[in-house]
Parts: structure tokens; C-alpha cells; sequence
């Protein structure tokens, strides 16, 4: 399944809004303005790689049983998270990120946050 950086994007919005030690599950998740246009089997998709030990910006899971998501859970952003979101947060940096990365097939999430940091020290004047 292809990972969505709108939807990487919108996960990390939608952590960032929770309130501290609050975490959210199943329909708080997937009805939420900001997750509502994906299906779920995005969302779990995205929300099981983005908690996962080797990307490790959200805390978060999704449980499994008979091969099906029974429980999906977000409880918060990591470090990363923050400072992957940091990078990509403004709409005008996340257009311009995702118009430069269309020139390739795909990109990886340090790549989009290199994109965007060389996106907003260009809009900042500092390079």
C-alpha cells in the first residue's frame, strides 16, 4: 500500500491537536475534520508506519485480529513528529514541498522534510 503524505501530513496535524495525555481512538479518529477524507485502511496504514519503531513521529498503533484493525489508537507526537510537522505545517511550504517532489515517482519523509526546510530558508531569504 502507498504511503500519503497528505495523509502523513494530516495524522501529524490531527496528534498535535490532542490535548496532553488524551489519546484518541477509532471514530475521534477517522470522523475528524482533518481525517475524514481518507478511508480507514489509509489511516491505519499510516498511523501503524508513523508508530513504528523505525519512524517513531507519532505514538501511536493500530491492533490486529484475524488479520483486521480492530483498534486504533493516537496519543501523541513524538520529538521527530514535531519536528517533522515543524517543517511542513505552513500551507504554502507544504504546496511548494509536494510541487518539487513531483518531479520523481516518490519521496521518502526525510526527503520531504529536507524539501521543506530548503523551502522555508529559501521564503526566509537565507539562502
Amino acid at each position: 500500500m502507498k504511503l500519503s503524505h497528505d495523509c502523513i501530513r494530516d495524522i501529524l496535524l490531527f496528534s498535535e491537536s490532542l490535548p496532553y495525555n488524551e489519546p484518541a481512538f477509532g471514530d475521534k479518529i477517522f470522523k475528524s475534520d482533518l481525517l475524514k477524507k481518507y478511508s480507514s485502511e489509509e489511516i491505519n496504514y499510516a498511523v501503524s508506519k508513523l508508530g513504528d519503531d523505525d519512524a517513531q513521529l507519532i505514538k501511536g498503533y493500530v491492533k490486529f485480529a484475524s488479520n483486521k484493525p480492530y483498534m486504533t489508537c493516537i496519543s501523541s507526537l513524538t520529538f521527530d513528529g514535531h519536528k517533522y510537522l515543524d517543517n511542513i505545517r505552513d500551507p504554502k511550504i507544504w504546496k511548494e514541498s509536494k510541487k518539487i517532489s513531483s518531479k520523481l515517482a516518490s519521496v521518502s519523509i526525510d526527503i520531504m522534510s529536507e524539501i521543506a526546510a530548503k523551502v522555508i530558508t529559501k521564503t526566509l531569504g537565507l539562502d
